[in-house]
């Protein structure tokens, strides 16, 4: 009788448990869009800089995939502290912007030899649902030799860069910066 007692007190505890956690500790994993640069455009004025990807296949620029879009141009590294703080607010920023034509873009300068599956495994494991370049710092160095990470730049929807941000910043930061841009 006790062991009969004992078992229905377990499962008892163990529903208990399991309606307690449903839904709670699921997680979400996102498909990571890490690519390797292809080609780099020289800087021309204003303008962004320009470089090519391919995915699926296909050869992507980054001026028409973000043609009339403002965007929000993140260069960063796995092995960055105040980078990887910003990722949160970056993915929030993506989520949240979207529907508003705005477009935030990762450019990694990770350097070891398997950087592409380094960064492939950080943007999954932080769930970033936007696409990530691997540089091989050209595009970094179109943009005037990047001289600390991270640093942002903010790209109007006709294509111009109109404000570079040295060091981390905040969630709010980032949002005033895009809303004059847009």
């Amino acid at each position: 009788m006790k062991n009969a007692l004992a078992l229905v007190s377990l499962v008892f505890i163990v529903l208990i448990a399991t309606v307690c956690t449903s839904g709670t500790s699921q997680t979400t994993t996102v498909a990571a869009r890490v690519f390797a640069v292809e080609s780099v455009s020289k800087r021309v004025d204003t303008k962004a800089v320009d470089f090519t990807w391919k995915e699926g296949g296909k050869t992507i620029s980054f001026s028409e995939f973000t043609k009339g879009k403002v965007v929000l141009l993140n260069i960063w590294a796995t092995w960055c502290g105040p980078c990887r703080r910003e990722v949160p607010d970056l993915v929030a920023l993506s989520n949240e912007l979207a529907s508003k034509g705005v477009v935030v873009f990762g450019v990694s300068v990770d350097h070891k030899d398997d950087r592409l599956q380094l960064v492939k495994t950080f943007c999954e494991r932080m769930g970033i649902p936007y696409i990530n370049i691997i540089d091989n710092l050209e595009i970094a160095d179109g943009y005037g030799k990047i001289q600390s990470i991270p640093t942002t730049f903010i790209i109007d929807r006709q294509g111009n860069v109109v404000q570079r941000i040295t060091g981390s910043q905040s969630k709010e930061a980032f949002l005033a910066a895009l809303q004059k841009a847009m």
